[in-house]
């Protein structure tokens, strides 16, 4: 009974001082996360006061860790993959290669051991999903066109630390380099046994099961399927040798398959999140103050890795396989905290002896670092391309006709502006300005004037006739740019209608703020746009509405 009561007072005193902490984050402008690592830390055997029992914790902990990765698998949308294409898978699983051995490499130069090296690698190398949705939700960046690259990219780390978390496991039992290669590939071909079996099963029988259980209309009994169907997986994954981890990241992926995941998310989020918090925290605890004393170059180096490192090899990448390079700025930026996988390989490495104590600390104590900077090495990318707009020059100026008459200017050829420019350019004289070269390739193609270039480059604005313009609309995605270029077409033709949408209530406030006289939603943002524009040059609204209308009727 004395024991129990001692569990009960341990995750009573956690949930109390992770709350104090990530309140005290959230006011202070950081992910709650680092608040909870802190807070442990503070209830830690190594610091002065209340001492937990980390290892009583981790019992909670461990169902933190199963219903965390199965949230995450939950919300894994392999159409979002596809979407990104492969050149985005391709170009993240390589940036995780890269920044894994890059890491390694320069522990095991350093005198570490390969093991320990290589679990520091796979720490610096997977970046944290919960503080980039943070990150990009506090700026209004989850549809822009970095943000999609970004979450994109965060998925397919998501399935690397799954598989770096069964090799690095199956590493750590010994042996010389040959038995450990032989045990990996055997580790790697029951991985897939497993995989296979689970998701072949999971989804002829667990969407039918879960709908069946829908059917009764009971909140109960729908949560005990759903946690039964998440335990249930996880531990047949550590009865085959492998990981909690694996089961019940492929339980959740199953689940995101079935017509009711987000039925399945909403009931499990709020259960998630105090079992998550409780993990988190005693991540902390394990922490020891005197080793980050005694540690602190390595702890220096492993944080310059990840925030320094990692950014510049995943902004390279992103800039030479999948967006230009303002793009890859942004969405690199959002990428630079690790989190919840880091503390997970971290705590395995612990466990299995792969990992002493300091080494441990200086991992986590990396992590927590790169957390606190994110919003800073968010607003540092920002403040960049801000400044850079001055100074960038076109990238492929095409002589433009002065036409000394009205005129539309259509900033941005992605779906949204495509429609703008197809609707007024059956009427008006229309000037596309695009920065990706393959969309200003398509917008020639479809008969359309093009001016290639950032259009928030001084250069480019030149060449756009502003002067002249009756209207311009920006549907671009990134929200710097929209509200620098608002500024500016402001500047030059204050009687130019300024027309963008924005993503998010905040970014709206800011572009109106900025110059913009009409500020449309992203529903339906390119019928309205269309619209506003056609009753500028004076098509009566009857008409314009028609237009649209017929629109809506063809795409429906």
């Amino acid at each position: 009974m004395e024991h129990e009561t001692s569990i009960l007072l341990d995750v009573t005193v956690a949930l109390g001082v992770a709350f104090a902490g990530g309140w005290l984050a959230t006011r202070i402008g950081l992910p709650t996360i680092a608040g909870y690592i802190l807070a442990g830390l503070v209830i830690s055997p190594f610091t002065p006061g209340f001492a937990g029992d980390a290892e009583g914790l981790r019992v909670v902990a461990d169902v933190g860790v199963v219903l965390l990765l199965f949230a995450i698998g939950v919300q894994l949308d392999l159409a979002d993959m596809q979407r990104a294409g492969m050149r985005t898978v391709i170009a993240a699983s390589l940036q995780t290669i890269v920044v894994v051995g890059g890491v390694a490499g320069a522990a095991m130069a350093l005198g570490v051991a390969r093991d320990p090296a290589l679990y520091a690698g796979a720490a610096a190398s997977i970046s944290s999903s919960a503080v980039l949705v943070k990150l990009l939700d506090e700026r209004g960046g989850i549809a822009t066109g970095h943000g999609r690259i970004a979450v994109a990219w965060s998925v397919v780390q998501d399935l690397w630390a799954v598989v770096l978390i069964v090799v690095l496991g199956t590493l750590a039992e010994g042996g010389s380099s040959e038995a450990a290669l032989r045990d990996v590939a055997l580790a790697g071909l029951k991985a897939a046994a497993f995989v296979g079996a689970v998701i072949v099963i999971g989804l002829r029988v667990m969407p039918a099961v879960l709908a069946r259980v829908a059917e009764e209309r009971s909140r109960e009994l729908f949560f005990l399927a759903i946690a039964a169907l998440a335990m249930g997986t996880a531990l047949a994954s550590e009865q085959a040798g492998l990981s909690l981890a694996l089961g019940a990241f492929l339980a959740g992926i199953v689940v995101s398959e079935s017509d009711l995941s987000h039925r399945v998310l909403g009931e499990l989020l709020p259960t998630r999140d105090v079992f998550a918090v409780v993990f988190f925290t005693s991540a902390g605890m394990l922490i020891d103050p005197t080793v980050l004393r005694d540690e602190w170059p390595a702890v220096l180096g492993l944080t310059a890795a990840i925030t320094v490192g990692k950014t510049a090899i995943t902004g390279l990448l992103i800039a030479r396989a999948v967006a230009p390079i303002h793009t890859a700025v942004l969405a690199s930026a959002a990428l630079v905290g690790t989190g919840e996988f880091s503390f997970l390989l971290a705590r395995q490495g612990l466990g299995d002896g792969t990992l002493s104590g300091a080494a441990f600390s200086v991992i986590l104590a990396a992590t927590v670092a790169s957390i606190l900077a994110a919003p800073a090495i968010m607003l540092l990318g920002e403040r960049l391309l801000e400044r850079s707009a001055e100074a960038v020059p076109m990238a492929d100026a095409e002589d433009i006709d002065e036409r000394k008459t009205a005129h539309a200017v259509v900033c941005g050829y992605d779906p949204a502006g495509e429609l703008v420019a197809r609707v007024l350019s059956a009427r008006f004289d229309v000037l596309v300005v695009e920065p990706d070269v393959r969309r200003a390739r398509t917008a020639r193609d479809a008969g359309l004037r093009v001016l290639e270039g950032n259009p928030a480059s001084p250069a480019v604005i030149e060449h756009m006739d502003l002067q002249h313009a009756r209207v311009v609309i920006i549907t671009l995605a990134d929200p710097l740019t929209v509200r620098l270029l608002a500024e500016r077409v402001r500047a030059i033709n204050p009687r130019a209608d300024v027309i963008g949408r924005a993503f998010a209530r905040s970014e709206a406030t800011k572009l109106a703020a900025a110059g913009a006289r009409s500020v449309v939603d992203e529903e339906e943002a390119a019928y309205e746009l269309a619209r506003y524009g056609l009753r500028r040059f004076g098509v009566s609204a009857q008409e314009s509405l028609a237009v649209v209308q017929r629109l809506r009727a063809t795409r429906a």
